[in-house]
């Protein structure tokens, strides 16, 4: 059952592709399981980093919900593709370092242990680089960063990733279907229906 994260920073297109992904594998005749982002479904409950008294605290929620929903995963076929809008070591683009490593060894798990976890880590660039134009937050009600924010978490987001063995970057050059295209081919080579 291969395990694939989409990842990248605020404004990407990480939810577009995860639909044309689902459409793609389904078209080729694959069961797909999309694993929704547990930042949005909590913020979307009223569970903030002001309500959890820090950000620490509101990515421990974000860690633990993440886990649920992996562990659930169990026993499904192993034919089906898991496509998971956003993976542990997401956390990386909203803590420091120290608070990371932190939060890793209170779950009894290392950075190692997280990448082992999925097959590949697709990672689209924030339109806030390259492509700032078309950025937005029209997209997610509970998108709060601005565009000096969304390039910074981007940034911290692939340093977070980068210790993955497949880690895919796709920036903006090009259309964004040219974009989409690219993650899309990426993601079908890792799954052998390239």
């Amino acid at each position: 059952m291969p395990k694939i994260v989409i990842t990248g920073g605020p404004c990407a297109g990480k939810t577009t592709l995860m639909g044309l992904l689902a459409a793609a594998f389904v078209g080729r005749g694959r069961e797909v399981v999309l694993v929704n982002e547990c930042a949005t479904e909590l913020l979307a409950q009223g569970i903030t980093p002001d309500s959890c008294g820090s950000v620490l605290g509101f990515q421990r929620h974000v860690f633990d919900l993440q886990l649920e929903k992996e562990d659930r995963l169990a026993g499904m076929s192993p034919d089906a593709v898991v496509l998971l809008d956003r993976g542990l070591m997401d956390n990386a683009g909203y803590l420091p370092d120290d608070e990371l490593d932190m939060l890793l060894s209170e779950r009894g798990t290392t950075r190692a242990d997280a990448y082992a976890r999925y097959d590949a880590v697709v990672h689209l660039v924030t339109a806030a680089i390259g492509a700032e134009k078309f950025f937005s937050h029209e997209t997610n009600e509970h998108r709060l960063e601005g565009v000096e924010e969304a390039v910074r978490v981007d940034e911290a987001l692939r340093a977070g990733w980068s210790g993955h063995p497949n880690l895919q970057v796709v920036n903006n050059e090009g259309t964004f279907e040219d974009k989409l295209n690219r993650a899309i081919a990426a993601v079908l080579e890792v799954v052998g229906m390239a």
